[in-house]
This record gives C-alpha cells, structure tokens and sequence, in this order.
C-alpha cells in the first residue's frame, strides 16, 4: 500500500492506496483518540472533498458573519447509535486543524447530558415501582436532560465561556467539569439532537447548520451487537440489549427525526 502526506496536513493525516471496500478510490486516514482509545478513521477521499472539506469551508464562513456579533457557531452532527458520529466529529475536527484558511472546531458530544446514575436507579420505566430502572434503557432520550442542553447550547450559541460536561466510559457516569469551550466554531454530536418529539424538537432552533449522518438498520445492528461483545458481553447478551434499549434508538433516530441541512452516507 503506498501512503502519501497530504498537503499541509498535520497529526499524521494521509492518502492510503488502494482502498479495500466501500466507496472506490484512495481514501484518507488519521490516528485519533477517542473515549482513551487509538482509533484509526479512514474515509473515501470523495466524501472528505466533497462532503467533509465543503462543510468545514461552509462554518468558516459562518464563523466570519459569527464574529461580528460576538457569537459562536454551532453545528449539529446526528446520527442513529452505531453509525459512528464520535469518530467523525473527531476526524472533522482533526481536519479543520490541518487545514489553511479553515476555522479550527472543537468537537463536543452530547453523552455528558446523560442523568446521573444515581438519578437513574431513583427512577424507573413507566409508573411502576416495581418496573426496570431507567438505567436499564440508558441512552434512550429519557435517560438525559434535555433542559439542561438545551440551555448549555444557548450558552454556546452566545459566545459564553463555559465548560462542556463530558461522560467517563471508566466509570460509565457523567462528569461535569468537562473541557473548557475554547473555539468559535463548535460541533455537537448526538443521537437525538434532531429528534422531532416534545422537548426534544426546539434544539435545532439552537444551531446554525445540522448534519444527519446515516446508515443501514441491519448494519447498525451487527455494529453495536460487536461493540458489546468487544466490551465484555457474551453474543446472547449483546444480542439481548439490542433488542431491548438499541434497536429502538436507531428506528426513533432513523424515523422521527427533523430534516437536516446536509444528509450523509458515507462510504
């Protein structure tokens, strides 16, 4: 395989040729860390020039007209769980910094919204005390505090200084003292950020630009199935939580979700 650097790239970003699968054509890779992980992102070279780098010269440009009032851009990457929005938001982020002539991001993700555990084990499904807690569906819409997003956004939106809460996959809980805003242009990536249901639909008033990123159902699904095997759970039991909580997270985000600005299928 020959491996190119590309021009005026920075963080080991590069060209690799031939790609194997998926969309025709050499692809672009880079190393990141997500959730204390090394992830290498790959994605085709026709997306990053014609979806990624147009999108990223796009809030540049927001940025410039943001400037003036003060404010700050914020932009919205949904998707359906499985579909792999951290790693994107982290690509984009890498790529905006490597970039001349674009607006460095900040990625920020919206799992640090979840309820506490402690407010999750108080409270359960339905009105039944004797029902399953909603720790056991953690990660539908019920299980984060939307209110408390939404103000955090608006925040955002107006230029505050504030820190973003963040969620610890060691100790699988939410952190409030997160990482420090720092950029004028943010991306905010989530599951729900579009969902059109009470509570949830006023978000998109908050952003100034929104992506959907989606996927197949079925590929989805062996996706999160081999994520829970990956971390520690037999198939039937991966099987098992799909089938309880994912599955119907990915239909609610795939099938009641507003309209964004940009729709992407990557490759």
């Amino acid at each position: 395989m020959l491996s190119l650097e590309s021009q005026g790239g920075k963080g080991g970003l590069r060209v690799e040729l031939p790609s194997q699968g998926g969309k025709g054509g050499p692809r672009v890779e880079l190393p990141l860390l997500i959730n204390d992980q090394e992830v290498l992102a790959s994605y085709a070279r026709e997306d990053v020039e014609g979806l990624f780098l147009p999108f990223l010269r796009e809030l540049t440009s927001l940025r410039d007209e943001a400037r003036a009032g003060g404010k700050r851009v914020v932009a919205f990457l949904a998707a359906p769980p499985g579909a792999g929005k951290s790693t994107l938001a982290s690509f984009l982020q890498g790529l905006s910094c490597g970039r001349e002539g674009l607006a460095p991001l900040q990625a920020l993700g919206m799992d640090g919204f979840h309820r506490p555990n402690v407010w999750l084990d108080a409270h359960h499904l339905g009105d039944d005390p004797a029902a399953p807690t909603l720790r056991s569906v953690k990660g539908a819409p019920q299980t984060f505090d939307v209110e408390a997003l939404a103000a955090a956004l608006a925040r955002l939106r107006a230029g505050e200084a504030l820190r973003w809460p963040s969620y610890s996959r060691a100790t699988h809980d939410v952190c409030a003292e997160g990482p420090w805003v720092e950029s004028e242009v943010v991306l905010v990536e989530g599951n729900y950020l579009l969902l059109d249901e009470p509570g949830w639909r006023g978000l998109r008033e908050l952003c100034d630009v929104s992506v959907m990123l989606r996927e197949d159902s079925e590929v989805l699904h062996r996706r999160l199935v081999a994520r829970k095997v990956a971390g520690g759970s037999t198939p039937e039991e991966a099987e098992a939580h799909y089938q309880r909580s994912d599955s119907r997270n990915v239909e609610l985000v795939l099938g009641h979700s507003l309209p964004a600005d940009h729709t992407w299928h990557l490759g």
